[in-house]
């Protein structure tokens, strides 16, 4: 078996050098074919040529052989004086943890009551650290965060202590702290605006709470450190304060004047709430189409109700000017029906009576003109606010359908046009019904009192008569 490994090497060998000898000699016998015997020739060449290599390698190898014995006994040498100066280092390193805990255990006893102390003053660092970077006060007063935290590591460390100095810093910040939370000052901040765009104002702090600039709320970012423009002011009710508070910080630094001002307790929470709530506007834009149609309803409603009380109004002081006057004007309702008793006066009492009530029946549409529309949309308002609550409804099953229940801004669309709508049709509906009620009752107040006088006229004309025929 050996023997047949030993031949199978060989022939490899012989094969890679024939071939190394194929590649040196073929290129300039190319024009040639080699025989069998020049085969031969070229690889007893190659192999003699290998084993003068091999051997002169196999020389240069011992030649060098001294040399690396002498490395081998250094590399040696060099090892066993690591592994002395390891040694040493090792029983120095064990030597000083020694001293290390009887220095720890000495510095523990000699502390006594003050590491707990330092545990406290740590904790205490550390919430007024908390309180600091979400208080506005931090945009008039910056770099107490780096003293508080230094001051932290200080109480946490095993080598160094804090100082009196140190502590007595820690008590004048909270006491600045508590200071600054009960003034209200002006002074110059950086301000980030809504565009991203970060430019210098004058600002005005109202305690702890809120700051304000150019009429416009402010909060305070406790991650970038600046103070930040809301977006989505809350309204005018509570900016036109602060434009009054600017006002007055500006012209009265002492602060003698008072003003009414809008505090938000949580320090921004709720003025970003309020800005992001809905206004009357975008209310009644959720409405749709329907809610627009019950507020045109409402409105011509509104303007006929105005126009026939200004009517009946002014028609009602006309007829108590002709209550009070024997001589029938034609201006009025009350006037145009003594017209007619005048003109038919000589007539007998049915047919005065049957002219009258042709007089007056001809004066109740005037009187009347417009009310029943004011009646009709006090009816149809709360129909049509029922009929947006019903396509806002089928709207939200639509996105419940398509969508799911996972995210319910996808219903809130469909549920606000239908809870809007209605609001819309009983805020139009209600007033009509108030508006109506006293254009009717005014109309028919007129109208009562031209019956009344009809009554009164036909009731002399049948006493004339029945005087007449006593006599």
């Amino acid at each position: 078996m050996t023997t047949f490994i030993k031949l199978r090497t060989l022939f490899a060998a012989g094969a890679i050098t024939l071939s190394s000898a194929m590649a040196v000699v073929l290129p300039s016998q190319a024009a040639e074919p080699l025989n069998m015997d020049e085969l031969l020739t070229l690889v007893k060449k190659g192999q003699a040529r290998d084993n003068s290599e091999f051997n002169s390698r196999l020389n240069r190898f011992n030649a060098a052989k001294s040399d690396q014995e002498r490395l081998l006994s250094e590399s040696k040498d060099e090892r066993t004086r690591l592994e002395n100066i390891s040694a040493d280092k090792e029983e120095t390193f064990g030597e000083n943890e020694v001293k290390i805990a009887a220095a720890q255990e000495r510095l523990t006893n000699r502390l006594g009551s003050l590491k707990e102390m330092f545990g406290v003053l740590q904790q205490v660092a550390g919430d007024t650290k908390g309180v600091f970077e979400g208080s506005v006060v931090s945009s008039q007063v910056e770099g107490r965060e780096a003293f508080l935290t230094n001051l932290i590591r200080l109480a946490g460390s095993s080598s160094e202590l804090p100082s009196i100095e140190n502590l007595e810093q820690l008590w004048f910040e909270m006491q600045r702290e508590m200071t600054l939370s009960g003034d209200v000052a002006q002074y110059k901040s950086n301000v980030v605006l809504p565009t991203g765009e970060t430019v210098s104002k004058d600002v005005v702090r109202v305690g702890g709470f809120n700051v304000v600039a150019e009429g416009n709320y402010l909060v305070w970012d406790v991650e970038a450190k600046k103070l930040v423009e809301l977006d989505s002011q809350p309204g005018s009710r509570y900016n036109g304060p602060a434009d009054d508070l600017e006002e007055l910080s500006g012209e009265n630094a002492s602060g003698t004047e008072l003003t009414a001002f809008w505090m938000d307790p949580s320090r921004g929470q709720l003025l970003k709430i309020m800005g992001q709530s809905a206004g009357l506007t975008e209310r009644v834009q959720q409405g749709g189409v329907v809610g627009y149609i019950i507020l045109a309803l409402a409105i011509i409603g509104v303007i006929l109700s105005m126009v026939r009380m200004v009517i009946l109004q002014s028609e009602g002081e006309r007829i108590k000017k002709q209550m009070n006057d024997d001589v029938a004007n034609g201006d009025n309702a009350l006037g145009r029906v003594m017209q007619t008793y005048q003109a038919n006066k000589d007539a007998d009492t049915e047919t005065l009576e049957l002219h009258l009530g042709e007089a007056i029946s001809a004066e109740i549409p005037r009187l009347s003109r417009g009310i029943n529309w004011i009646k009709i949309i006090s009816v149809v308002a709360p129909l049509l606010g029922l009929l947006g609550t019903v396509t806002g409804m089928i709207a939200t099953f639509q996105s419940i359908q398509l969508f799911g229940t996972g995210d319910p801004k996808l219903m809130a669309g469909g549920i606000s046009q239908a809870l809007i709508t209605t609001v819309l049709g009983l805020v139009a509906a209600i007033p009509c019904v108030f508006l109506h009620t006293m254009t009717n009752n005014k109309s028919r107040g007129l109208i009562q009192i031209l019956q009344e006088r009809a009554t009164g006229i036909l009731a002399r004309k049948a006493e004339e008569q029945h005087f007449s025929k006593a006599a």
